[in-house]
């Protein structure tokens, strides 16, 4: 039951990434809900399904870009291995914890996308880091914050629970 909750999430998450979140865009930055799924996958799921969704999900996205293929794919599946690594034994309950791992999260994943989407040139990878992925993971940390609130709400039980 919980892998077809969790398909159902990524589709949504994929259908409001593509045709919805380009509309609450603010200065340049929008929220990365692929970002954020991948951390929720990851962290609750641990590191092998955490590295094999990133990969998968990464990929799903690389189809519709104009980067090199596999680019976000290696992105999320590092994010999916380090969050699930890094996250095992803390408060997850906590929405302090949780927007520091979606805000970390999103800024590894773009410091991996920057440094190999800008072809080594610092100068533009500053600018892009400082411009676009600081902002969004911010934007991201907070939405992803805010949903979770939302969902745990309707649902009465808590999505990203603490080890018992």
């Amino acid at each position: 039951m919980k892998w077809v909750r969790d398909g159902v999430v990524l589709l949504v998450a994929l259908v409001l990434q593509s045709t919805v979140l380009h509309r609450i865009e603010i200065a340049g930055a929008r929220p990365d809900l692929l970002v954020a799924y991948v951390v929720y996958i990851a962290w609750m799921r641990g590191p092998v399904v955490g590295t094999i969704v990133g990969f998968g999900v990464g990929l799903i996205q690389d189809l519709d870009a104009s980067v090199p293929l596999g680019l976000n794919a290696l992105a999320k599946s590092i994010v999916g291995f380090l969050v699930a690594k890094a996250g095992f034994r803390v408060h997850r309950a906590n929405a302090g914890v949780r927007f520091a791992f979606f805000f970390v999260a999103m800024l590894v994943h773009d410091l991996i996308y920057y440094a190999v989407a800008t072809d080594g040139d610092l100068a533009t990878f500053g600018k892009q880091m400082v411009l676009t992925a600081v902002p969004s993971a911010l934007y991201t940390g907070v939405v992803v914050v805010i949903l979770l609130g939302i969902a745990e709400a309707f649902s009465r039980r808590p999505l990203l629970a603490d080890e018992v």
